[in-house]
């Protein structure tokens, strides 16, 4: 199972126009899933390095066998948390984000192989299939 995800991007922007993109990330016509952006916190340390957290609410439909286990009046948002180090220096910005609703179904490498029975494969198989779209859709959205 895929435990994380790195990628690098060489944008033909200049380092302003990027950096003003990702602050003016939402909304977008390729972000409509995106419902709230918040600026939890923010500081520039010594060394002028801005650090931010902002809190992401996205919606999420499940898969449809998942509609199954849950209760309809599930909330089908998720929680996005983001950390992101930007170093205008040398003009480098790096990003974490973490699914906070997610982050105990999909961690299944803490448990043996089969531990999961007949849900192991089809979480594992939807797991990486949000994956490889999130990905898709977020080198959508930088072009944009």
């Amino acid at each position: 199972m895929v435990k994380y995800f790195l990628g690098q991007s060489m944008l033909r922007s200049s380092w302003d126009q990027v950096f003003a993109a990702f602050w003016q990330r939402y909304p977008n016509p390729y972000s409509k899933h995106v419902l709230t952006e918040d600026i939890v916190h923010g500081e520039v340390t010594p060394d002028q390095k801005l650090l931010s957290r902002r809190l992401l609410t996205k919606t999420n439909r499940m898969p449809r066998w998942a509609e199954q286990l849950f209760p309809a009046n599930v909330d089908h948002s998720v929680y996005i948390l983001e950390d992101s180090i930007v170093d205008p220096q040398n003009q480098t910005m790096t990003t974490f984000t973490w699914n906070i609703n997610h982050a105990r179904p999909m961690w299944l490498d803490r448990n043996p192989p089969g531990s999961l029975g007949i849900w192991s494969c089809p979480v594992q198989k939807q797991g990486l299939l949000v994956l490889f779209s999130d990905v898709s859709q977020y080198l959508a959205h930088n072009r944009h």
